[in-house]
């Protein structure tokens, strides 16, 4: 195979060869070559297109290519490359002219972003670097491996038992659970099932006013509302109560860079939560390719760079993380340089960087710092609006991973940090990515002192084809539903001494009251928020 290209593209090689001190001129075609690809540049194969062929001529392609230890030509694997990128199986001719195409354009792009640059301070070298670790990124792209803190971070924790009253038996006994003390229950998670209107929400509100009231405000929440019905006058009262803050995104964005838990200390730290961060975008957006995780992935890892070698050059700069705003800015840069076209990728980043999240760096408080209620309006879309919830999860995640596992006391009281609750929560059970997210989730936190509260219409929501999350719920309420199967109630609240007396518990369900099943199964009247004020006056 013989391949001769431009007196130009000689004439960049001979420069960049001598720049980088490479021992052959193939060192850096290939890397042009491959740089294209990275950037996942395309061109049309069936595109008539005439070559300058005055310049150099490769008539071994084993020098172009480069060789296995056997002296073998790597020319094999190049056009797999191009196989699988144009997706069809190339005959020599279209591979000759696809090659070229790739190396002009990988050569030109790598020759105008050197162009007049400072090389005495080594920025070619700084270039090439991340050329090639970004390319081993894409490669490596499912790499299992993961990533920990080795420097662990100290959150205050809340150490005495929490005595909760979910409602009221027959005889007005109040029903009470321990829900951190190990003696009771392995697991502090709690879900609640119920359809509109049997009272779920003011039950979880009942119980967040509880936690804040016993705990002095010391454990703080989260509270996502998917169905954005978050009325500031009508919710004043809870707000008051618990000492929580309402985001409406209706009116302004959320004080948070979902981009700050990455690890600026460790490289390959920082690589893992980066490629975390982006595969989380990538499961709640489906749309999005592999080419566009990519470029996304490319794009981040790169503003994390440029504020890197800033510090580096200015000492007196604070390490910073680069916002979402600064990440739409750099795709659109790129989308210049590359003559890319916006789509889906743009559209979700802009959306999130304006409407969903922003880093003014007002606010010095950590989110799990404060209680705060989390109003998602429906006319954002549900992919934006699943993104914000786990985008915010990914965050807590993160933070809260990178912490010492709570360890519970002699008596078996498990100390606590803080408390996420997730309405509407079958929207993501359903999603089978979602919900592989929210596992993770609920497997992880748990060891980290954090209670996750699930709000479902129903109770076969919790039982999905992958995973049963019933079985990571140790404190489950069944409301009224409109599914009053036996068999799911009961796979979902736990196998009772008597199945007759759950039998007759079932049949006596109506809004406004709940099964249990903790030393018996029983219907209770249960405690809603609005009723608790009532009695407080």
């Amino acid at each position: 195979m013989r391949i001769k290209i431009s007196k130009r593209n000689s004439d960049i090689i001979d420069s960049l060869t001598s720049l980088y001190s490479f021992k052959s001129d193939g060192i850096i075609a290939r890397i042009a070559f491959n740089y294209s690809l990275q950037l996942n540049k395309r061109f049309l194969i069936d595109e008539e297109t005439v070559f300058s062929s005055d310049g150099k001529e490769w008539r071994d392609d084993r020098a172009l290519f480069g060789t296995s230890s056997d002296e073998k030509s790597y020319s094999p694997i190049y056009k797999a490359l191009l196989d699988q990128h144009y997706n069809m199986n190339l005959s020599e001719d279209e591979f000759v002219k696809m090659f070229k195409k790739h190396l002009d354009f990988g050569l030109e792009k790598i020759n105008q972003d050197l162009e007049r640059k400072n090389m005495a301070s080594g920025f070619h070298v700084i270039y090439l670097m991340l050329m090639v670790k970004n390319g081993l990124e894409l490669v490596s792209e499912n790499s299992p491996f993961v990533m920990s803190s080795k420097n662990k971070r100290e959150i205050p924790s809340y150490n005495s038992v929490i005595e909760l009253t979910l409602g009221q038996s027959d005889d007005n006994t109040d029903v009470k659970v321990r829900i951190n003390d190990l003696k009771e229950f392995d697991s502090c998670n709690i879900a609640i099932a119920g359809m509109v209107g049997s009272g779920k929400t003011e039950l979880v509100k009942d119980i967040l006013y509880q936690i804040s009231l016993k705990t002095k405000h010391e454990l703080k929440f989260i509270f996502f509302d998917y169905k954005g019905e978050g009325d500031p006058t009508r919710l004043k009262s809870f707000f008051e109560s618990t000492h929580c803050k309402m985001i409406d995104l209706t009116k302004a964005p959320f004080e948070l860079n979902p981009l700050s838990f990455v690890n600026l200390k460790d490289e390959r730290a920082r690589a893992f939560n980066i490629k975390s961060f982006v595969d989380f975008i990538c499961t709640i957006a489906t749309q999005l390719g592999a080419s566009q995780k990519h470029i996304l992935q490319t794009i981040i890892t790169n503003c994390f760079d440029r504020l890197q070698n800033k510090n580096l050059i200015d000492s007196n700069q604070n390490e910073l993380h680069p916002t979402l705003a600064d990440v739409f800015n750099a795709l659109q840069d790129y989308n210049e340089e590359n003559e890319r076209s916006p789509d889906s990728l743009d559209a979700i980043i802009s959306d999130l960087a304006t409407n969903i999240f922003q880093s003014s760096g007002l606010s010095y408080e950590k989110i799990y710092e404060q209680s705060l209620y989390i109003n998602l309006p429906l006319e954002l879309s549900d992919t934006l609006r699943q993104l914000c919830v786990f985008l915010t999860l990914k965050y807590l995640l993160a933070e809260f991973s990178s912490t010492n596992d709570t360890e519970p006391s002699e008596d078996r009281i498990k100390p606590l940090r803080f408390v996420i609750v997730i309405d509407e929560a079958h929207v993501y059970l359903k999603n089978k990515n979602a919900s592989k997210a929210l596992e993770d989730i609920l497997r992880i936190l748990r060891s980290k002192g954090v209670v996750v509260i699930m709000l479902t219409q129903g109770v076969e929501d919790y039982k999905t084809k992958n995973f049963d999350f019933a079985s990571q719920i140790k404190i489950p309420v069944c409301l009224n539903i409109n599914n009053k199967d036996y068999k799911l109630i009961e796979a979902f609240i736990g196998t009772p001494r008597s199945k007759q007396k759950l039998r007759e518990v079932i049949s006596n369900l109506e809004s406004q009251k709940a099964v249990i099943n903790i030393a018996e199964p029983q219907v209770i009247k249960i405690n809603q928020f609005w009723q608790t004020l009532q009695n407080l006056k």
